[in-house]
């Protein structure tokens, strides 16, 4: 199935251009070179400049709407090894990270009944904020200028390609699970702002729910929350 994107020079945010089309009841996507207002979890401020790939996509899937997160991430991992990239990780729920350091942002919202899943990919900045240390991108890890063009349609293939898997019950969370950084280790999980938990990763669950043994020893279930390792 062909699916339609829309290309835009500037935007405020990808997410926020594709909720007016989520009442066509069509799937698409929308990438933009720049963002004025991007947008990650938590509704913190997504550094946009020229040189990332910015975009979202317009799903409605009929199951697993937990899991589109995760796609998300197998699409993106199979299109940077594809460039020979490696040490690629992913710090639960919603950060890849390239040599431990954060070189894409996905951000699922939900929004009637569709998900938007947004994807901010830092393919050519050369410098970041100060208040941006652990960040890095393509080409600070590489010396080289990628076309965003191509990774952008490698990219796109690759989510429909996972997305099709998943709503016909295809996917096996053993595609991903090795990716997860931190299976083992302590960690502190910020549920809000009065309430966290400590425990040990265990794994992650196929509704990509992070699997938390607790200090209680009972493996509890996670969905929300930013985690902080203790090691």
């Amino acid at each position: 199935m062909t699916r339609e994107i829309l290309k835009f020079k500037q935007v405020s945010s990808t997410q926020d251009v594709l909720r007016k089309f989520a009442s066509k009841r069509r799937e698409l996507a929308v990438f933009a070179y720049k963002q004025t207002q991007g947008r990650g979890r938590q509704k913190r401020n997504w550094f946009s400049p020229s040189g990332g790939l910015y975009l979202s996509i317009l799903t409605f899937p009929e199951k697993h709407t937990n899991t589109i997160p995760l796609i998300a991430a197998l699409a993106v991992i199979d299109s940077l090894k594809d460039l020979q990239f490696a040490n690629l990780s992913i710090h639960w729920p919603n950060d890849i990270m390239l040599h431990n350091k954060k070189v894409c942002g996905i951000l699922c919202e939900t929004y009637c009944d569709t998900v938007i899943c947004g994807i901010g990919l830092n393919v050519n900045i050369r410098k970041f904020p100060a208040n941006l240390a652990n960040a890095t991108s393509l080409f600070l890890e590489s010396g080289k200028v990628y076309k965003l063009e191509p990774l952008l349609k490698e990219i796109l293939e690759n989510f429909w390609r996972y997305y099709e898997k998943l709503q016909n019950d295809e996917l096996k969370i053993s595609e991903i699970s090795h990716y997860i950084s931190g299976i083992g280790e302590p960690v502190e999980v910020k549920l809000s702002s009065k309430k966290t938990i400590k425990g040990v990763v265990h794994n992650v669950d196929v509704d990509w729910a992070l699997l938390v043994r607790t200090e209680d020893g009972f493996i509890r279930k996670i969905y929300y929350g930013d985690v902080i390792r203790l090691t």
